[in-house]
């Protein structure tokens, strides 16, 4: 047998045993093999997820606030250009030129504005700035050292000359607690108060107050305003 011949005949078999096998491979990686980590296993997402946006002012809390302002604006007589911001806001006599700028804060809470009766006599609290052609009435007597929260500022110029105060429990203002000037201003007896029927003075939420509460007008020089805070 003519051996080179025979040689070259197994070179072209095994050649063309091997050629099947490579093809199943190649198969087997476009497909993606299952036996291959890299292949089977799905991609992260490289994308961030998006930062939540910050929480807005709950509903109940913008609630509290808007009917406090219409409230302080009802109860306090005064007129304002903008009623929703409480700003603009005038009481007295305009059209004589008998008025006051009047600065509205209807929170009594951790920024609020406090300050005390210090007239030995007490003070009489009205129902409107005494001004041409107001008809006041008093609304409650306060009496020395009882603890008040400012909402509404009258001033002409920048010199005020009246408070909107009203009277609420200094038990509930957060400022008090072991504070030396809770000890000398805080409950006091308050006379004449106007609607004596229905809840007492209580908070509805910090800083904000419901019921029956001694409230109006009195005169700058009768109070010890707590310019420093408490």
């Amino acid at each position: 047998m003519d051996m080179p011949h025979l040689s070259s005949r197994r070179i072209r078999l095994a050649r063309m045993a091997i050629v099947p096998g490579l093809l199943l491979a190649l198969g087997a990686c476009a497909a993606g093999d299952s036996s291959n980590p890299a292949a089977s296993t799905p991609v992260a997402a490289t994308t961030a997820a998006p930062t939540p946006a910050p929480a807005a002012v709950t509903a109940p809390a913008a609630a509290t606030a808007s009917s406090g302002l219409a409230a302080l604006i009802q109860a306090s007589g005064v007129t304002c250009t903008n009623a929703s911001a409480g700003t603009g806001c005038t009481a007295g006599d305009v059209d004589s030129g008998d008025f006051y700028d009047v600065e509205l804060s209807p929170d009594c809470g951790e920024q609020g504005f406090f300050a005390g009766v210090a007239e030995d006599k007490g003070v009489e609290a009205l129902n409107a700035v005494p001004s041409t052609g107001s008809k006041t009435h008093a609304t409650a007597t306060l009496s020395k050292g009882q603890l008040v929260c400012v909402q509404g500022i009258g001033r002409t110029g920048q010199n005020p000359l009246f408070y909107y105060v009203v009277a609420i429990p200094a038990a509930t203002v957060a400022k008090c607690k072991g504070n030396a000037l809770c000890d000398t201003y805080g409950d006091r007896p308050i006379s004449g108060l106007a609607g004596t029927a229905g809840e007492a003075c209580h908070a509805t939420a910090p800083g904000h107050y419901a019921g029956n509460c001694a409230q109006g007008w009195v005169a700058a020089d009768v109070l010890d305003v707590f310019s420093n805070g408490m």
